[in-house]
């Protein structure tokens, strides 16, 4: 009596399936409708690509948000942005990829990779890897790795490696040692300790 070929004396080999899970690929929001559309389905993540047009967005943008969400401005996208009341702590606006914004009020954004961005009033700009910002007012800038900043009015600045301030006007700054300070109002530099 021959004996059953069961599997595991099988000398076929069943070709291996890998299984992958693919996201899909996010989708972009072009205007202010399709944020605040996003944003109101619950969006943890809604990428902006302006197409080069200028969008802006305010309080009435963000209201039917819920508190934890990231809106990032991508592809050289320009827009401006004015919040009379800070958003919450877990609402994050990033600003990459040579996009151009603008904030007033009490906007605060994480801009990267050679993004530019002009702040006024109360803003808040946290700026790493080639940032260009411009301060003005009483806003507050942490520039690192490479950022340029220029600042002037009341604006105040925080910088570490390798940063560029040109200061102006009533701006001030602390610095570590591998930050170069220019501008007329450049003996408003602090030390950091170490």
């Amino acid at each position: 009596m021959g004996k059953k070929n069961t599997v595991s004396r099988s000398t076929q080999r069943h070709p291996r399936v890998y299984v992958s899970r693919v996201q899909a690929p996010p989708r972009i929001s072009r205007n202010a409708d399709s944020i605040r559309e996003r944003l109101r389905n619950g969006a943890k993540t809604v990428v902006v690509d302006t197409a080069g047009q200028l969008i802006e967005l305010d309080d009435k943008t963000f209201a039917s948000a819920g508190d934890e969400w990231t809106l990032r401005f991508t592809a050289g996208s320009q827009a401006r942005i004015h919040l009379d009341s800070p958003l919450s702590a877990t609402a994050h606006i990033v600003v990459t990829d040579a996009t151009t914004v603008e904030v007033t009020g009490q906007v605060h954004v994480w801009a990267y990779t050679h993004a530019t961005v002009t702040a006024f009033d109360q803003c808040r700009v946290v700026a790493h890897n080639h940032a260009f910002i411009r301060a003005c007012d009483h806003s507050a800038v942490w520039a690192d790795d490479n950022v340029v900043v220029h600042a002037y009015d009341e604006a105040t600045i925080q910088a570490t490696d390798h940063a560029i301030l040109a200061l102006s006007d009533g701006a001030r700054a602390v610095v570590d040692t591998a930050v170069v300070v220019r501008g007329p109002a450049r003996k408003n530099v602090t030390m950091r300790d170490a």
